[in-house]
């Protein structure tokens, strides 16, 4: 399964990498001290791309400028967001349950690195939930993904949140 997580940063993008690296390691202490799952870094030249047994997660570095003010553009025009930094987000399906509940871990650690902007999309390119001035505001109008969206998984966000979107 496919997802975006677009969020607003003023590190480098490499430094981003190497800060959600350290996001998966914490979040998954216990199962790593365990050998129930990996934490892994394939970054290269053109991208960073950082991974676990539950979804991988990967940042282009050889987005052009042009192409990076054309993708702030649209996520401010459709969600009035203002994101620099796209990640593209793939989950094993065989592990979804247990990485969309590590995703969300990762995302209140996000939340709580900065106060700028996100959005998260998911394959179908609606949106999930978004940050706009500070304000985090989930998508209640999405019936057919509300089991992942319940109000005991978006309490991993460990930040307050208005229901409602668009």
């Amino acid at each position: 399964m496919d997802f975006r997580l677009s969020v607003g940063s003023n590190l480098p993008k490499e430094e981003l990498g190497k800060l959600l690296y350290n996001m998966l390691c914490e979040v998954l202490f216990v199962e790593l001290i365990n050998y129930e799952a990996e934490v892994w870094d394939r970054s290269g030249n053109q991208y960073v791309s950082i991974g676990c047994t539950y979804f991988s997660m990967s940042i282009n570095l050889d987005d052009e400028d042009e192409y990076i003010e054309r993708f702030r553009e649209m996520n401010h025009e459709a969600y009035g967001v203002n994101t620099i930094v796209l990640i593209s987000i793939q989950f094993k399906t065989s592990t979804f349950d247990i990485g969309w509940l590590k995703l969300l871990e990762v995302i209140e650690k996000l939340l709580r690195l900065n106060n700028l902007d996100l959005v998260v999309e998911d394959h179908t390119t609606y949106p999930l939930l978004k940050r706009v001035n500070g304000r985090l505001i989930i998508n209640s109008n999405l019936d057919y993904r509300a089991w992942y969206l319940t109000k005991e998984n978006l309490a991993l966000l460990n930040y307050p949140y208005e229901e409602d979107f668009l």
